[in-house]
């Protein structure tokens, strides 16, 4: 699968879905789950691509935001691009966060557009101290499963749930 163009990201702000990066993080087989104590929510790590920033460019920002560089510059050099889904907000959750196209212009926040991307990782080791989560698992293909089943947000839980499943299909989980 392609990456998307800066146009193609774009229309998908226009839409009013912030562009997401889904970090499916590989190692043995097995995919790293991260945990927030304030949310009390196991997933896969996360986060927005910025104006004319590529996919990989994002994976990697947010990774290293996310998870530390050190744990970082344990990542294979090639992605994947397994798929994408996205989510709409109930109304009373518009505009929660700004949301501009790539010539500034202003755009209605309605829901995330995710990206899945596969990267592998040389090492297990994660200093949870270097990142912005409480506590993380390397989980097989069940345990992602079961774990991901758990999450109380109806839309995320879909898009980690298909995130996996994709894993599986494509003989990564």
């Amino acid at each position: 699968m392609p990456s998307p163009s800066f146009q193609e990201i774009d229309a998908i702000r226009k839409k009013g879905l912030r562009p997401q990066v889904v970090g499916c993080i590989l190692h043995k087989n097995k995919i790293l789950f991260v945990y927030k104590e304030q949310f009390n929510l196991w997933q896969l790590p996360q986060g927005g691509i910025d104006n004319k920033e590529t996919l990989d460019e994002a994976l990697m920002r947010e990774m290293e935001e996310e998870l530390g560089k050190t744990f970082v510059q344990s990542f294979e050099p090639t992605t994947i691009l397994l798929g994408e889904d996205h989510v709409e907000f109930a109304p009373r959750l518009f505009n929660a966060r700004a949301l501009c196209l790539d010539d500034g212009t202003p755009v209605e926040m309605r829901g995330k557009h995710y990206f899945f991307i596969a990267i592998q990782a040389q090492s297990d080791e994660l200093d949870v101290k270097q990142t912005e989560f409480d506590q993380y698992r390397w989980l097989a293909y069940q345990e992602a499963k079961e774990t991901a089943n758990q999450i109380y947000q109806p839309g995320k839980k879909r898009t980690m749930l298909r995130a996996i499943d994709l894993l599986h299909y494509k003989d990564l989980l």
